[in-house]
């Protein structure tokens, strides 16, 4: 397994092995998955080609947020230079979605990258993480510190072949471009956290857990 990646699995039981993501329930970016799946199965032959995606992201968006909002302190909702973005002050945290490559959440050797272009807002927000990596030796000392400001994003990708979708939430350090406008694609994270992919049909499959790496001991990094 990479050593900058943890995977969320769900035991035979149905009991998380992981409760949390920087202290977020699991369940809850199950639920936002299982909201986007709903509506993006809600469209037939006469909307537009583009619907089913749009409507599951924007799903994914409202759901996420509005459960976060409502469940947990500290936690609020606002735009920012045109993006839907999730902020906790108070714990220096930020979270944006947006859709993923067909290597979101996997645990291979190519790390994904956004799926659309992006524009300054993306690049303001990488660049915000860069001042986390300076003469930090591990990154166990990153993770155990909400002392500077993280921005992390919540990326899933729709695969029509295996009728499933796949998400992570990740903490992105680079971009690249992409395309003849100059537009950017994220392309590196120092840390992915990877859930267990929901199918179409919203049952999520059990498998065999697996084995935890050392670093799983900072799954969350605002933990005291």
């Amino acid at each position: 397994m990479n050593s900058n990646l943890v995977k969320v699995w769900e035991q035979e039981d149905g009991s998380a092995q992981e409760e949390s993501v920087l202290g977020i329930s699991t369940q809850v970016f199950t639920d936002a998955i299982l909201s986007g799946i709903a509506q993006y199965k809600s469209v037939n032959k006469f909307h537009p080609i583009t619907a089913g995606g749009s409507r599951a992201w924007e799903e994914i968006v409202a759901s996420f947020r509005q459960m976060v909002v409502d469940q947990y302190v500290g936690w609020k909702s606002i735009h920012r230079d045109g993006m839907a973005q999730l902020v906790n002050a108070g714990q220096q945290l930020t979270i944006v979605v947006t859709s993923g490559d067909s290597n979101t959440g996997l645990d291979n050797d190519v790390q994904p990258r956004t799926r659309n272009q992006k524009g300054q807002a993306t690049q303001n927000i990488v660049e915000a993480n860069y001042p986390l990596f300076e003469d930090i030796a591990t990154i166990d000392e990153l993770l155990s510190s909400a002392d500077a400001h993280q921005t992390w994003v919540f990326l899933y990708a729709i695969d029509k072949k295996k009728s499933e979708v796949r998400f992570e939430l990740s903490l992105p350090t680079e971009t690249q471009l992409s395309g003849a406008k100059g537009k950017l694609k994220i392309s590196q994270w120092s840390q992915r956290f990877l859930f267990e992919p929901v199918p179409f049909e919203g049952q999520i499959s059990k498998p065999t857990p697996p084995t935890f790496t050392d670093d799983t001991d900072f799954f969350d990094p605002i933990k005291k």
